[in-house]
């Protein structure tokens, strides 16, 4: 497998996209776990988790997505932004190594047409593959997105799965990882993002700890008692940060926006 550097600089707010210093993907290391707070995982355990690398201004970042039709998966917008090619890999619990799961291109990259880079409202993308998935119902699976008319509900844990870096400075994971959540009131967030939209909810310990990070974007947060996708990772104030939760867009709230656009 080619080695891919990745380039980045991070603000205090960040999108959870993107590697967060020039790595090689064979040889980083790192002495931390990833996502924060979170342990290792198998692609078995959630085969519908797929590792997301696009190609943006001469680099390569990174970004989660879930397969979400045969041809089709779910992402954030801000992973697509003035992104020129983007290729997947499946049914695959590393992320680099040579020979694992699935590596398929994309034919097609599609952002909601109101999705707004200043507040982050409207961050669902969707990429379409040059060719289908061979879904196996082993390591590859196609998860359920909950309906249009669904309401998360605070005090609900959502399970984050990715490859994302173990801290705001940390390396981003070979291994794929997981984390539970808890969701959070709209009200309560929005103490702390005053631009929380009926398209995004939070969730996260009041203590902290415990977080989605940068790479882990347009990974998909889903409540594993009925195996629905309820959320796409998408932005957040530091990772994991006391009194910082993590914002996700709402699946339900753009439900009708992904069916039409990818017909599932």
């Amino acid at each position: 497998m080619k080695i891919f550097v990745v380039f980045i600089v991070l603000g205090a707010f960040w999108y959870k996209d993107v590697d967060s210093r020039k790595t090689s993907r064979h040889h980083h290391q790192s002495n931390y776990n990833k996502i924060v707070g979170g342990h290792n995982a198998t692609i078995e355990e959630f085969p519908y988790q797929v590792y997301l690398l696009v190609s943006k201004d001469g680099g390569f970042f990174e970004c989660g997505g879930s397969i979400i039709g045969n041809k089709t998966v779910l992402t954030a917008a801000h992973c697509l932004t003035g992104v020129s090619s983007a290729s997947v890999r499946l049914g695959a619990t590393s992320s680099s190594e040579e020979g694992e799961g699935q590596l398929i291109a994309s034919s097609k990259l599609t952002q909601h047409p109101r999705y707004s880079k200043r507040t982050s409202d409207y961050d669902i993308g969707i990429v379409t593959l040059e060719r289908p998935i061979k879904i196996d119902g082993v390591k590859t699976k196609i998860v359920r997105l909950a309906d249009t008319e669904a309401q998360v509900k605070p005090g609900q844990s959502v399970t984050v799965t990715g490859w994302g870096v173990t801290s705001e400075n940390g390396d981003s994971s070979e291994t794929l990882r997981a984390v539970d959540v808890p969701i959070i009131s709209n009200d309560e967030c929005r103490k702390v993002y005053r631009s929380l939209t009926p398209r995004m909810f939070c969730a996260g310990f009041p203590q902290g700890g415990k977080d989605a990070c940068q790479g882990d974007s347009g990974g998909p947060a889903v409540i594993m008692s009925d195996g629905i996708q309820v959320g796409v990772v998408s932005h957040g104030v530091g990772c994991a940060r006391r009194g910082f939760p993590g914002v996700y867009t709402n699946v339900a709230s753009v439900r009708d926006w992904i069916k039409q656009v990818s017909g599932v």
